[in-house]
């Protein structure tokens, strides 16, 4: 007898409440995970692309549960009525004589509508330069061949870096194709003003395969920087650039993560990074992933330490941010600036904190390059390859990280020494746990507040 078939992720009440997105489950790392599929909405005739999304809570673990999922399936389907009704109520499609010019003005406001991080806005204004110097370029979008692109791409590949003149590097290349490709997909989409098909513009931007191998710092180069980072600061008495430095190693955390990381949160449920000394963690919200997620302090005994030393010297009321003080840390060019009070307009005060000098003077004291970015690739190496008992998906969840890019790159690839792969914390994991101990000892019982950061 024919075994009968099972609907898996539809039921009656399903179809009521998230039409259009199925809640479906897998198997992962001996793991249930619970994941959405849905297609995109697409103009009248055509089929949207097949999408999937893994689920995870607000810890970062993956649901492992229908019934967990269910109101995210609900929200998932309610945005895509929303679109397919945009879809249905909006404008005549632009035709074969829309100009390059209506395509980047209509891209531009999709973007916008849908909250697109300011870093993506800023990625994409970046491709328009080089679609305006093309001398290839068609008159319009409707007449783009596959050669066109590769002349696109051709022409980027001799462009120089508006910085040191020389060529762009093959990533860059690679990163202003890809957002041509997103703004062309777009026009084909939504406006019907580029005939060429997905395959047929992938094979035309097609740069061949560009890998971005993550920087993974040896403990004697993570001690080295920190060294020279305590150097700096006693050199210089306005100075705190190692505390800044280790919590990067630490917790592995973004660049911008630790420049707003507060004290205490502004409002309940903000969705900012802050100190929960009373959880024993850390809430960090990534404004890449728009999500906050979880860093337990109780495998960072001595980052803990360090920051209850900071905060006993510190007024979260005059100055809310850990690194910062009033104002966001601004780690590299960009400074917060206020308008002065004085009477002329043109006048501007610059206050926040920066440490481009700082860094770049603690660079040029180590006898290896490295960057801050290469802290969290770091991080996420060594706590891969660890004996800390966290799963894979634990810590993907602390990174921030999706659990496929963490495997791929991070996990299987790194020999971590004997002793610190089975060490019971991440500083004795990073073998930085003494240059913390060194750094909380010479200032417990100092009087006054904290030495600032260089406001130079």
């Amino acid at each position: 007898m024919a075994r009968k078939r099972t609907r898996k992720g539809y039921s009656k009440r399903s179809r009521s409440e998230h039409p259009g997105v199925t809640i479906s489950t897998e198997r992962r790392g001996g793991q249930t995970v619970v994941a959405l599929r849905w297609r995109d909405p697409a103009p009248q005739g055509r089929v949207g692309a097949r999408r999937k999304l893994v689920l995870a809570g607000h810890d970062g673990l993956p649901l492992s549960s229908r019934e967990a999922a269910r109101p995210f399936a609900v929200a998932k389907s309610r945005e895509l009525a929303k679109e397919r009704q945009q879809l249905a109520d909006g404008a005549k499609p632009v035709d074969r004589d829309a100009t390059w010019l209506q395509l980047l003005e209509q891209h531009a406001k999709h973007l916008t509508a849908k909250d697109r991080s300011p870093k993506t806005l800023i990625g994409y204004r970046q491709c328009w330069p080089f679609l305006e110097s093309w001398r290839g370029r068609p008159a319009r979008p409707h007449d783009l061949t596959v050669g066109d692109l590769e002349g696109f791409v051709e022409h980027v590949r001799n462009q120089p870096n508006s910085r040191t003149g020389a060529a762009l590097s093959p990533h860059s290349v690679a990163g202003i194709a890809r957002h041509f490709k997103a703004m062309l997909n777009f026009g084909r989409r939504r406006l019907s003003c580029v005939r060429l098909d997905a395959e047929a513009i992938n094979e035309g931007l097609s740069v061949g395969r560009v890998e971005v191998k993550p920087v993974t710092l040896t403990s004697a180069n993570l001690r080295g920087i920190l060294e020279a980072a305590a150097t700096h600061d006693e050199e210089r008495p306005d100075s705190e650039l190692f505390p800044l430095l280790a919590f990067l190693m630490v917790t592995g955390c973004r660049r911008g993560e630790a420049e707003r990381l507060r004290w205490k949160p502004s409002a309940p449920d903000a969705p900012e990074s802050w100190v929960d000394f009373d959880g024993d963690r850390l809430l960090i919200y990534g404004a890449k992933t728009r999500r906050q997620r979880v860093v337990p302090l109780t495998s960072r005994p001595a980052l803990r330490k360090m920051l209850q030393t900071m905060a006993g010297a510190a007024d979260p009321k005059a100055e809310p941010y850990v690194f910062g003080g009033a104002l966001p840390l601004a780690i590299g060019d960009k400074r917060h600036v206020l308008p002065d009070d004085d009477d002329d307009d043109d006048a501007e005060t610059v206050v926040g904190r920066s440490l481009k000098a700082a860094i770049k003077a603690v660079q040029g004291a180590t006898d290896f390059k490295w960057k801050p970015k290469d802290f969290r690739s770091t991080c996420a190496t060594y706590l891969a390859n660890s004996g800390l008992g966290l799963n894979l998906y634990v810590v993907a969840g602390e990174l921030g990280h999706d659990y496929a890019v963490l495997v791929k790159h991070y996990a299987g690839h790194f020999a971590l020494p004997r002793k610190q792969a089975s060490a019971a914390t991440v500083e004795e994991l990073l073998g930085i746990k003494p240059a913390l101990e060194g750094w909380i000892s010479a200032r417990t019982g100092r009087a006054g507040r904290l030495l600032k950061l260089n406001r130079a």
